[in-house]
């Protein structure tokens, strides 16, 4: 059938409406006119791949990177990166509307980096002894040599690492991570070399291929200081929730009488531990605990609750008890505006007003959208 698509939707499709009812087509831009195969159909929408393009947006531009027919992983590269942080900022505002029946209609800060070549780490499966990503909408492993998003020292690990998989016998997946130099793990496993170390806005960390570390590494300096920002210069005493290897924990440590992060991977906790001792910061405690356990029994009276969780959110529990514990201050960092907006609800319901959001374009070229927000009371 013939549709013209009238926006983009978090989940990266376009949306069009028609007689039969709302289509998303992947791969479109706003303005499009498309010939489309409805391939799946549900009670309330239908998804359809495009045929051809009959009259093309002029959003649109030419992909660069080899993969994004085979892989799909650039599932916005299409799109004019400007008209991406415009798209990013409106669909933030309607989910936000739509999961937490927020209107917000103050600025909203976009920070952005180059959107080539950024990621410092990576996922990689394995197909036939050799790398590769997990093609949108399947599991199907494709092998690929290069990436436009991966840091240049990735993508020539690519093929170091097909000749190391030979050494490790049946491997499902490769963390790799750089600064400049590569650490990589295989299933856990890793090639016994040192842990690359980076500074962002003078302090040191070490990172592992195994713990958490945020990727886009023309931002890292603009990220951290975002949340700096957000929690003052006199943070006294702070909640850093999956706090990961310390990327928030140790600046924050630098101005707080005292930090006290949770995080439930080992990994992530050892380095954090580590990362501490490398910036001389003694005033920082790592706990190794599931946050959403912690909180059922926590007995702190923090002055910043800033919690990062994963792209599922911490919960509405979680959320509630967050809110109860009374801090001044929430620093919400996330991954996923859907569960922020479910979340930010519940903060607001305790009594705390959303203050400010900052859009932090981790990842470009995607529909991910990470967010900064400050909530007080």
């Amino acid at each position: 059938m013939k549709v013209t698509i009238e926006k983009m939707v978090y989940g990266g499709a376009g949306l069009a409406r028609t007689e039969d009812g709302v289509i998303f087509v992947p791969r479109s831009a706003p303005g499009d006119v498309l010939d489309v195969e409805v391939f799946d159909r549900k009670k309330d929408y239908a998804s359809a791949r495009i045929v051809s393009i009959l009259d093309p947006s002029p959003d649109r531009q030419s992909p660069t990177c080899p993969n994004y027919e085979t892989a799909g992983c650039c599932h916005w590269q299409h799109l004019r990166y400007d008209r991406q942080l415009e798209i990013k900022e409106t669909v933030l505002r309607e989910t936000l509307q739509r999961t937490g029946h927020i209107e917000w209609n103050k600025p909203i800060r976009i920070l952005k980096g180059l959107d080539h070549h950024y990621r410092l780490r990576a996922t990689f499966h394995v197909r036939d002894m050799r790398l590769g990503f997990i093609k949108e909408r399947s599991n199907v492993v494709v092998p690929i040599r290069e990436c436009d998003c991966l840091a240049p020292e990735l993508n020539s690990f690519i093929a170091e690492g097909n000749r190391l998989l030979r050494g490790f016998g049946t491997v499902h997946e490769v963390h790799a991570v750089c600064g400049p130099q590569v650490a990589a793990s295989f299933d856990g496993r890793t090639t016994g070399g040192e842990n690359p170390r980076i500074h962002v806005n003078n302090v040191m960390f070490e990172m592992h291929p195994d713990a958490f570390f945020q990727s886009n590494r023309h931002l890292l300096g603009a990220f951290m200081s975002e949340v700096l920002d957000l929690v003052g210069p006199d943070a006294g005493h702070v909640l850093d929730l999956y706090c990961g290897s310390g990327f928030f924990s140790i600046p924050l440590a630098q101005r707080a009488k005292e930090v006290l992060g949770v995080e439930s991977s080992r990994v992530a906790v050892r380095q954090g531990k580590l990362n501490a001792k490398l910036n001389s910061v003694s005033n920082v405690t790592f706990v190794e605990r599931d946050v959403e356990e912690a909180m059922t029994d926590a007995d702190v009276k923090p002055d910043v609750v800033l919690l990062n969780p994963p792209r599922t959110g911490c919960g509405k529990e979680t959320a509630t008890r967050i809110a109860k514990m009374g801090a001044p201050a929430i620093v919400y960092v996330s991954c996923n505006p859907s569960t922020f907006g479910r979340e930010a609800a519940m903060f607001i319901e305790q009594g705390y007003e959303l203050e400010r959001m900052t859009v932090i374009d981790q990842f470009p070229n995607t529909y991910h959208i990470e967010l900064v927000a400050g909530f007080r009371r």
